[in-house]
């Protein structure tokens, strides 16, 4: 496994990444900004209920779960994170932070059960994705803030076989989810096909991240329309130039 950094991306706030000779940035404090200073994920939807249930699909190091259960100690967490190196620091932060009540599945999402190559990247470990030859089209946007040299440390990856699992195999039942967060760099059609019918009837509300020009916008809108859900697509605030990705948001009328 991996060799963990602990590092602090806000004062008082210190979390262990697997990330590695990335000579830009620290990754984690670009997500910690994200969900803790900017709210991204609950800022357009309704409050949840502060003792249900969510899931943080593409956990990554498990930033967004330590905020709900920062922000909602009694809700109870099931973390989805295929990638072994971010699944051994999400257990390490879960530990370091002495939080409760999350379930960790080391799997990724999809219709099927099954095993697929991912592509772990080093210095950036919230961007490995199963989708690389479309994750790489962004090396060119990358490299007109910094030179080719850098982009390609950014971008250079390691290949990993996982596992994959249908996100209605995980649920819990008999139980409504209040929230399922998707951050899974590319694999959200995949992902929401493998919930079944009677699964969509029990979840409340969805925050989904989607690389437009990849992974089909007009699809997921369509699929969660379909299910009864009003949909809407945002561009994060500070997103990167060039980099097209939105933020789904879908509520219960």
């Amino acid at each position: 496994m991996s060799d963990l950094d602990l590092v602090e991306v806000a004062e008082g706030f210190e979390c262990y990444t697997p990330a590695t000779g990335n000579p830009v940035l620290t990754e984690a404090k670009l997500i910690y900004a994200e969900i803790f200073g900017r709210n991204t994920y609950l800022s357009g939807l309704a409050p949840i209920d502060p003792k249900g249930l969510v899931v943080d699909a593409g956990a990554n190091i498990g930033l967004f779960t330590l905020f709900i259960k920062h922000h909602y100690p009694e809700a109870s967490v099931l973390a989805v994170e295929p990638i072994p190196h971010n699944v051994e620091a999400l257990r390490a932060n879960l530990r370091h932070h002495d939080v409760s009540g999350v379930t960790v599945h080391p799997t990724g999402l999809s219709d099927a059960p099954g095993t697929t190559e991912f592509y772990f990247f080093p210095s950036m470990p919230g961007n490995s994705t199963a989708h690389l030859a479309e994750k790489l089209k962004d090396k060119q946007t990358v490299a007109t803030y910094a030179n080719p040299t850098i982009a390609e440390q950014l971008y250079r990856n390691e290949a990993v076989r996982v596992s994959t699992t249908p996100l209605s195999d995980l649920l819990p039942p008999n139980v409504e989810i209040d929230l399922i967060k998707m951050d899974i760099e590319g694999s959200e059609e995949a992902a929401l096909a493998g919930i079944e019918d009677q699964d969509w009837k029990r979840i409340k509300q969805l925050a989904i991240e989607v690389h437009e020009t990849r992974s089909t916008l007009d699809k997921i809108l369509k699929t969660l329309t379909d299910r009864g859900f009003a949909a809407r697509a945002q561009t994060p605030e500070e997103a990167p130039k060039g980099i097209d990705n939105r933020i789904v948001y879908a509520t219960r009328p």
